[in-house]
C-alpha cells in the first residue's frame, strides 16, 4: 500500500519527526522530579550576575511574570514564606518569565517588596530547562541539588507551606539518614 502512495510514507515520517521535540506545554506536572536540577544562573532584574549553588541551601524556585494575576495575588504570601524559612536555610529565588520589559518586572518587585532575587529569563531558557510552561509555578530543590517537588499553577500560602514542609524536610532527612 505504501509502495503505491510514497507521499503517505513521507508524510508519516515527517509527522513522526515532529513529535521528537519536547513540547514544554505538554510537560507532566512532575517533570524533572527526582533528577538533578538544571543550572540556575543568569542576570538578575537589576543586571547583576547570579549563579545559584543548590548544594549551599534548600531552594524554592518561583516562576512568575509581572502581568500574571495569580502571581500578584500570591506574592505577599511568598514574602512571608521566604522570611519564615530563611532561618531554616531555605532560600527563595525568582525566575521572571515572559516579561518583555524588564522595567515592568522591576516595578513588580518594588511594589510587592520581594525580598529574594529574581533572574530575568528573557530568552525562556531557564523556564524550558525546568519544564515550566506558565506562571506561577514552583520548583523545590533539596541540598543535594535534586528536584524534589513541583507545583504548577496558583497556590495558596498554606498549600506552598505544606509542600515545602513535606518535600524539603523529607529530602533533608533522607539525605542525612535521619528519621
Amino acid at each position: 500500500m505504501l509502495g503505491r502512495k510514497p507521499w503517505l510514507a513521507v508524510f508519516l515520517l515527517v509527522l513522526a519527526g515532529c513529535t521528537l521535540q519536547p513540547d514544554v506545554s505538554q510537560a507532566a506536572p512532575n517533570g524533572r522530579v527526582g533528577t538533578a536540577a538544571p543550572r540556575l544562573s543568569g542576570e538578575t532584574l537589576e543586571g547583576a550576575a547570579l549563579s545559584v549553588d543548590f548544594h549551599q541551601s534548600k531552594s524554592v524556585l518561583v516562576f512568575w511574570a509581572a502581568w500574571c494575576g495569580p502571581c500578584r495575588k500570591e506574592q505577599p504570601g511568598l514574602n512571608t514564606l521566604a522570611a519564615s524559612y530563611a532561618p531554616e536555610g531555605i532560600r527563595f529565588y525568582g525566575v521572571d518569565m515572559l516579561d518583555h520589559d524588564r522595567a515592568l518586572a522591576r516595578a513588580f518587585v518594588a511594589e510587592f517588596k520581594v525580598p529574594y532575587p529574581s533572574l530575568y529569563d528573557s530568552a525562556g531558557s531557564l523556564t524550558a530547562a525546568y519544564e515550566v510552561d506558565a506562571p506561577p509555578s514552583f520548583v523545590l530543590v533539596d541540598q543535594r541539588g535534586v528536584v524534589v517537588g513541583r507545583y504548577p499553577g496558583e497556590a495558596s500560602q498554606a498549600q506552598l507551606k505544606n509542600l515545602i514542609d513535606q518535600k524539603l524536610a523529607t529530602s533533608s532527612a533522607a539525605a542525612t539518614g535521619s528519621p
